[in-house]
């Protein structure tokens, strides 16, 4: 019988240590947190959510590898980062084979620019992708990069990588980002602990439920399956979207964030390969320690936070997936935000809910799918700091805010491994009023919270239309290509357009 000795042990609590600061690889079967249908659209190869990425499949050497062994081996790691192909070798690997241990580490760096008008920057970055395994249970992986935007930094400061913190200086803005987890479990049961993002229910143009176009954040993650049911339960520490003044130093004023957590349950039922049901809730709430009250996943939390003198911020979803036939995917969501049973066939403002459907459809060449959203006016909203539906300036809600309908279409073609083509359509006709989940409801229904009514695109209408194409081209075995463009009607158009070049080995 195999005895790990000091040596290897001291090996892999090195690594163990080296992943566990920092995106999950290793969830249930089906689990509510990778969605089976999502936009595949990017616009930045570094947008892409970590999460959902495979697992490098490629044989490793026995032991330590690296390509400066000797110079037979650095010709060959020199020779495939300049060839086509498959990719068959890392940077640095280790595998044990023994205790089923195995590590890889890549390091990455590329270039990206994007032109809109008559301005233009780019963004310069590096980093690196660690992963890393014992058997078949526990798992790590983690990502970071770092880098700098040069050229307009106003407009800069739009660019959807600028998720979270940043720092500016004359001449240019500096940027860096971290995701990874550690995980452990099987095929029935996951236990995680990571900082990641994630998208619940199946969307292309943004869940109504939790969308991961914001920054990463820490959480833990458990879920479990039994039979047909499974039942997923999320913890997150996000960052508010502004500061408490509690001090008479502004400087001190600067960095009060009020602590924010969210926390989400979801109960799913699968009868058979066609059917899919869920439900559940998710709550936003802080400015106090982790309340043990949201930690229970099977508690019903709307009731707990009446019990806790309505302070939190809590919503409740329910959805289906249907699969009449391979390939064919019929989906539709609905959250509500906040009701009254007695007030719920009237226009009272609180009526605050989202509906969501969509058709999607994969073949061998992509896929298609189109969808609809329509979302209440003031729905996301709430009216303190740590209690809206958001992170760190971004709303973990619908993207395009509330109060409006949206119809977007999404097609991707493949041909083969040398090109991907994703061309994105969508249409919203929105209402000004209640649009944006900033705003402080008690100050827009000051003495009139139970009565006051709104209507579905209260305020100025927006008929609003984007395009957008995106070609994905894998030049050599470790590089690749992105190009694109952004269109957007608003009473004018506005374009705008970029280019990636990504290395990673």
């Amino acid at each position: 019988m195999y005895q790990p000795n000091i040596r290897n042990s001291s090996l892999y609590l090195v690594i163990f240590l080296w992943g566990l600061v920092p995106a999950l690889w290793g969830l249930i079967p089906g689990s509510a947190f990778v969605p089976e249908v999502r936009s595949v659209y990017e616009s930045s190869l570094l947008s892409a959510n970590p999460e959902y990425e495979a697992e490098p499949d490629t044989p490793l050497p026995e032991g330590l590898g690296h390509p400066f062994r000797n110079y037979q081996i650095f010709k060959e790691h020199f020779c495939e980062a300049l060839s086509f192909g498959d990719i068959e070798r890392h940077l640095v690997s280790y595998q044990d084979s023994p205790s089923r241990f195995k590590a890889v580490v890549n390091v990455l760096a590329g270039y990206e620019y994007k032109a809109q008008s008559d301005t233009d920057y780019g963004f310069w970055y590096k980093g690196w992708n660690f992963y890393a395994r014992q058997g078949e249970r526990l798992k790590l992986k983690s990502r970071w990069y770092n880098g700098a935007y040069f050229g307009d930094l106003d407009a800069a400061e739009t660019d959807e990588l600028i998720d979270g913190y940043f720092k500016r200086s004359l001449s240019r803005i500096q940027l860096d980002n971290l995701s990874g987890s550690l995980s452990y479990g099987s095929d029935a049961y996951t236990l995680a602990l990571g900082r990641g993002r994630f998208q619940i229910a199946p969307s292309i143009s943004g869940s109504i439920i939790l969308n991961d176009r914001v920054n990463d954040y820490g959480y833990i993650l458990a879920e479990g399956k039994v039979g047909d049911f499974s039942l997923s339960f999320l913890h997150g520490s996000l960052m508010a979207d502004s500061t408490y003044k509690a001090f008479d130093n502004p400087i001190l004023n600067d960095r009060h964030y009020p602590d924010k957590y969210i926390a989400v349950h979801l109960l799913n039922y699968r009868p058979s390969q066609i059917w899919e049901l869920y439900a559940g809730e998710s709550v936003v709430y802080g400015n106090r320690s982790i309340d043990i009250n949201y930690l229970l996943p099977n508690s019903f939390w709307r009731a707990v936070e009446h019990n806790q003198w309505d302070r939190d911020n809590v919503l409740i979803f329910t959805g289906f997936m249907h699969r009449p036939k391979p390939g064919f995917r019929f989906y539709g969501q609905l959250a509500i935000d906040e009701f009254s049973y007695g007030k719920i066939f009237t226009n009272w403002w609180g009526n605050k809910y989202a509906l969501q459907g969509g058709w999607n459809y994969e073949h061998t060449l992509g896929s298609a799918g189109l969808e609809i959203t329509a979302i209440r006016p003031y729905t996301y909203g709430h009216f303190m700091a740590h209690t809206t539906y958001s992170h760190d300036g971004r709303l973990l809600g619908y993207p395009e805010g509330a109060n409006l309908l949206n119809i977007s279409f999404e097609n991707q073609l493949k041909a083969g491994s040398y090109i991907d083509w994703v061309l994105k359509a969508g249409y919203s006709y929105q209402g000004s009023e209640g649009a944006d989940w900033h705003i402080n409801y008690h100050d827009v229904f000051a003495g009139q919270i139970s009565s006051a009514e709104v209507k579905w695109f209260a305020g100025d209408k927006n008929h609003i239309y984007s395009l957008a194409n995106a070609l994905k081209i894998p030049i050599f075995a470790h590089h690749q290509l992105l190009i694109g463009q952004q269109s957007k009607y608003q009473d004018e158009w506005d374009h705008r357009f970029f280019g990636a070049w990504q290395f990673w080995f």
